[in-house]
């Protein structure tokens, strides 16, 4: 058998993961509503991979954290979580000051009834429909997209992320 294949064998048969075990402080009050959301998507670090993924997918904006969940005593809990989910904590945190903060972003957007605040996608639109034209300056193109990015910011109504 080649590494790979024992590998994978004996995965297995030990049930190892590939998931990473990784302790965080955060607010008490945000743990105790990734632990409700857990109960709705089956774990806590299922939820927790959700709310990270949203966030990590609307660059450009901060969650509004509540100063009621930031004021509540830091405890500490260890999360078994993919790499992928880890690593975007630890890239968050840059913008959130601490991955406790990050988590506590997760908490606030898992609170809400609807994570995106009520947004509905609309149909793609055509090239055509968009007013695209494929002979267009880049003094032109540049003008386009800065409307578009002041209407994505009116539309989604949060916090400018901090660049």
């Amino acid at each position: 058998m080649t590494n790979d294949a024992e590998s994978r064998r004996l995965r297995k048969i030990t049930g190892a993961s590939k998931n990473l075990a990784k302790r965080y402080r955060l607010p008490e009050t945000a743990l105790r509503i990734i632990e409700k959301a857990g109960k709705i998507h089956g774990q806590q670090s299922r939820a927790i991979q959700v709310a990270v993924e949203l966030i990590w997918n609307v660059p450009g904006y901060l969650v509004n954290i509540p100063e009621s969940i930031i004021k509540s005593p830091k405890t500490g809990k260890t999360f078994k979580l993919p790499p992928r989910t880890v690593g975007l904590i630890e890239a968050l945190a840059r913008e959130y000051e601490t991955q406790g903060n990050v988590l506590a972003a997760c908490a606030v957007m898992l609170s809400r009834p609807d994570p995106r605040g009520g947004l509905t996608k609309a149909p793609e639109p055509t090239p055509a429909q968009q007013g695209v034209d494929p002979n267009e300056t880049k003094q032109a193109k540049k003008a386009r997209l800065a409307r578009t990015k002041q209407l994505l910011r009116e539309t989604l109504g949060e916090a400018k992320r901090k660049e």
